[in-house]
């Protein structure tokens, strides 16, 4: 996928482009308008530069991302297999998935818990990064997306360490090394509140959460994303104010929030 579409998700490369447009309508100096190309220019240099140095996937997670971009969506929809046509945004990418991975890899994790799934690319991407006997659960509501995210699953060498549920957050007594929110977001305090009560948090775990900077709703103030921007602004304010966790969001596409226990963070006594 062009970096220009991700790039959309920053509200500053929105502004830019409406500006040129300005510049252009407003017949302007082509001075003014080039240094804007070039502004332009500079920040997709920049996601395709980090993208560039960033370790390639595998064979196997390549050829998933591939099977996703030219899946059929229209003809599922079509068929009634979908209520609506999903976008390949939702799928993490290059650079998200190898950052999860390395990020499973740090935290020595063999369970790893993923509330939304899409088509597999970050539970594959978890199941490369935990060991041979690791378990990768995914959960996902959308019974034909699980299905076509099995059939991709099922033809790399890792699938088999993923569990697929057609559920969110079955009442199991289980713990999970790290836990990826990544499903509806406006049930994202809903899950977060089930993973402590349940149990689900395994001590010295870690919880990754997808999508906090939602198109930059939370800091520009544009309403883009409407209610859904309100829920992860509602979210992350709660976070924020959970004396039981240390917080870090990581501006890495469209933001990703790393939560651990304090006590696991704060080693001075």
């Amino acid at each position: 996928m062009s970096s220009e579409k991700f790039m959309t998700l920053d509200p500053a490369y929105r502004k830019l482009q409406k500006l040129k447009e300005l510049v252009r309508e407003e017949n302007a100096s082509s001075k003014v308008s080039a240094e804007i190309d070039e502004v332009i220019d500079l920040l997709k240099a920049r996601y395709d530069y980090c993208e560039g140095i960033t370790s390639d996937p595998s064979k196997d997670l390549q050829q998933l991302m591939h099977s996703t971009f030219h899946h059929q969506w229209q003809n599922d929809y079509a068929e009634g297999k979908l209520s609506r046509v999903p976008s390949t945004m939702m799928m993490s990418g290059k650079l998200e998935a190898q950052f999860l991975r390395s990020l499973t890899s740090l935290c020595n994790a063999e369970r790893v818990l993923e509330l939304g799934l899409f088509t597999g690319c970050t539970a594959l991407a978890f199941a490369e990064g935990i060991p041979e006997d690791g378990k990768v659960v995914s959960c996902e509501l959308d019974p034909h997306i699980a299905d076509l995210a099995r059939s991709f699953l099922d033809k790399t060498s890792c699938g088999k360490k993923v569990e697929i549920m057609k559920e969110i957050l079955a009442k199991k007594k289980e713990q999970f090394d790290i836990i990826f929110i990544d499903a509806d977001k406006e049930s994202y305090i809903t899950y977060y509140k089930m993973i402590w009560d349940l149990g689900l948090f395994a001590p010295k775990g870690t919880i990754l959460v997808d999508n906090v900077l939602c198109y930059g709703d939370p800091y520009s103030k544009e309403g883009r994303t409407g209610e859904i921007g309100q829920s992860i602004i509602n979210f992350n304010e709660m976070v924020r104010k959970d004396d039981r966790v240390h917080m870090i969001m990581v501006p890495i596409r469209d933001g990703v929030m790393i939560i651990r226990r304090k006590e696991d963070v704060d080693r001075q006594k």
